[in-house]
């Protein structure tokens, strides 16, 4: 009715309700400028609408856990009780599962090195290594006994062996088959590169890595069995663990010829799993050091196979 009259033909008690009104709309202005704009909240879904933010996933678990624990009540209902034994029953059959595949697993590793590093030939021939091979009662690696300094050398070469003071003589050879006695070590990934003594008795692996005198030489048929100190006298086999399967290993013979193994497999046995040291019908080696690091309760065998 104001917007007809001019200011003039206004009378005061219509200007004062005017100037209130401006007012007010004036300070409802400013109120919208100081307070944030609230966006606009969606409304909730349909009761028959499944919903999937966190929330809902919350909310899911929670009714589950909850259905789970009400089965162990002693007054809960039967649904309830099916429920908690099926799951019971689904996590046992877990468990025994992963037992047996690790248990199955342990087997398969255990036949592979066996058929690798364990092996007799039946139709090896007469000059090469006997099948009535004597084994030591404990592989290389611990001390020997207190007061213990007789040496013990195996019956293949006690026909060679120089009666000496020194624990391990060189046996006695002609230059040829001399020639042939493996020298020095080298592996790669690992940065070893040692030489090779002739034994591998507690003396013997302190200078160096020790051949088994009744294993195979550098390049022949057979096992040749090298041993070395992890935590002692230089740590050669350190980190003989790292090794996995297509690394490469060279082994040198005196005549510095030169013969490349590769890493077929790789164990921890005990110290009295002396069957490593066997000959074997294809040309091996077979390197063993002690394990853990420090503790040396076990023996850590890496098996390579000759390449050509």
């Amino acid at each position: 009715m104001w917007s007809k009259k001019s200011v003039d033909e206004l009378s005061l008690e219509e200007l004062e309700r005017l100037v209130l009104l401006k007012r007010r709309e004036e300070r409802q202005r400013r109120l919208r400028r100081r307070v944030p704009s609230v966006p606009d909240v969606p409304p909730p879904p349909p009761p028959d609408v499944r919903r999937h933010d966190d929330l809902a996933f919350m909310g899911r678990a929670h009714r589950k856990r909850a259905r789970w624990i009400r089965g162990l009540r002693r007054n809960a209902p039967w649904q309830d009780r099916v429920l908690f034994l099926v799951e019971m029953l689904a996590l046992v059959g877990l468990v025994v599962t992963l037992v047996l595949f690790m248990a199955e697993r342990e087997e398969l590793n255990a036949e592979s090195l066996r058929a690798m590093a364990a092996s007799i030939s039946e139709e090896a021939d007469p000059g090469s290594h006997t099948t009535t091979q004597e084994l030591p009662s404990i592989l290389p690696g611990r001390p020997p006994p207190p007061g213990d300094t007789q040496p013990i050398y195996p019956a293949l070469y006690a026909d060679r062996i120089v009666p000496s003071t020194v624990q391990n003589p060189e046996p006695l050879l002609d230059e040829a088959e001399a020639q042939r006695l493996p020298a020095r070590i080298r592996i790669p990934k690992i940065n070893v590169d040692a030489p090779i003594v002739l034994g591998d008795d507690w003396e013997s692996l302190k200078k160096g890595v020790g051949w088994y005198l009744a294993s195979a030489k550098p390049g022949e048929r057979g096992n040749i069995v090298l041993s070395a100190h992890n935590d002692i006298y230089g740590e050669i086999f350190r980190y003989l663990h790292k090794l996995e399967a297509g690394d490469e290993v060279f082994i040198y013979d005196r005549a510095g010829r030169e013969y490349r193994y590769v890493v077929a497999v790789k164990r921890i046995v005990e110290p009295t799993a002396v069957e490593v040291l066997r000959q074997t019908n294809e040309p091996i080696a077979t390197l063993i050091t002690c394990y853990p690091y420090l503790i040396d309760t076990q023996r850590l065998v890496v098996v390579a196979e000759l390449q050509p």
